[in-house]
């Protein structure tokens, strides 16, 4: 009796291996069967090959990456493939794998083309990105650095090599590299980084200064929003409230251009308007710890002693860091003695 039950438990399982094996053999890809119909009435090998970069670039324009996947794999089967476009291939094939998050298999196309042209700038730049949105700061350095050597005053190496510096907070680093730019080729971001690398190394001065020669040719609103704090920082409130001013004619719903505004007019002495910017910023965005310490300051100032502990008491509990919940905490424990 047990033989003839192992016998019939194999034959199940030997059926459902069967059916599986038979499922898997007869599944068809659509994306194959397209590329494959592309060349099936083709002449030639060179018509072939017109037909499938023709129909990947058009499927990769319209954003059907599998197919254009399947057709540079096609072409990449060809043995008769010229030099150039076997790297355009592979290129474009790593491309495709990153705009889908497939970082491992981008990487693997970028170096296979590499092996091709060694030397090429943009392929190296491109693996180097790759690695340094992925933290790999190793690799991504070795890469940068191995452009320099080709072409010392390779833009995008140098530019690399900044972010990649200020994106392990080693500031003086980045500023290095971030100061071999042409100001002509510096976009916003990188000018952000700049500020911000120079306001970590305590020289707020030099990171106005480059905002402000940004801000001369190209009106941006994180640029001028971040020129405004460090106005402040550097006790120059008259020009913050200039820039807060112009900035609130085009932003008047933004809530941080609200507050900044409300907090340089309470560094000026103009408490009446500090409460009525204050006022809009509470409308726009109620949930910041920010906004309550500053209200509780005013409307102390104002002579409003209960009201200012209900907004301490309000800072406290909307406190979402060690830093805010000491600022709540001294703010209440000072009005709680008046």
């Amino acid at each position: 009796m047990n033989k003839l039950v192992v016998f019939f438990l194999f034959l199940f399982v030997f059926s459902c291996l069967t059916f599986a094996f038979e499922n898997v053999v007869v599944v068809s890809y659509p994306e194959e069967e397209q590329v494959n119909t592309v060349i099936k009435d083709c002449k030639n090998h060179k018509e072939k090959i017109k037909k499938l970069e023709d129909f990947a670039l058009k499927s990769y324009n319209n954003n059907q990456y599998n197919l254009a996947l399947y057709a540079y794999d096609k072409l990449l089967s060809f043995k008769k493939n010229s030099k150039r476009k076997e790297f355009s291939y592979y290129m474009v094939s790593g491309d495709i794998y990153c705009l889908n998050n497939n970082y491992f298999l981008g990487i693997e196309m970028y170096k296979k083309a590499l092996s091709i042209y060694r030397k090429n700038e943009e392929i190296n730049i491109k693996i180097a990105n790759l690695y340094l949105r992925n933290n790999v700061y190793e690799l991504a350095q070795e890469f940068f650095n191995d452009v320099l050597k080709n072409n010392k005053n390779s833009i995008d190496a140098k530019k690399g090599l900044g972010n990649l510096f200020y994106l392990q907070n080693r500031y003086q680093k980045a500023i290095f590299y971030y100061e071999q730019l042409d100001f002509l080729h510096v976009d916003k971001d990188t000018i952000l980084k700049m500020a911000d690398s120079y306001t970590n190394l305590n020289d707020i001065s030099k990171a106005i200064k480059i905002l402000e020669k940004y801000a001369e040719n190209t009106e941006s609103f994180e640029i001028l929003l971040f020129l405004g704090q460090l106005y402040i920082e550097n006790n120059e409130y008259v020009k913050a409230k200039k820039l807060f001013l112009n900035l609130h004619k085009n932003h008047s719903n933004n809530f941080k251009v609200c507050l900044y505004l409300a907090n340089v007019y309470d560094l000026l002495g103009e408490t009446s308007l500090s409460k009525h910017m204050l006022e809009l910023s509470y409308k726009i965005n109620s949930s910041y710890c920010t906004t309550d310490i500053l209200q509780a300051k005013v409307a102390y100032k104002l002579g409003y002693i209960s009201q200012a502990k209900k907004y301490a008491h309000n800072a406290l509990a909307k406190a979402k860091t060690v830093f805010l919940r000491n600022q709540a905490h001294k703010c209440l424990n000072f009005l709680q003695n008046k």
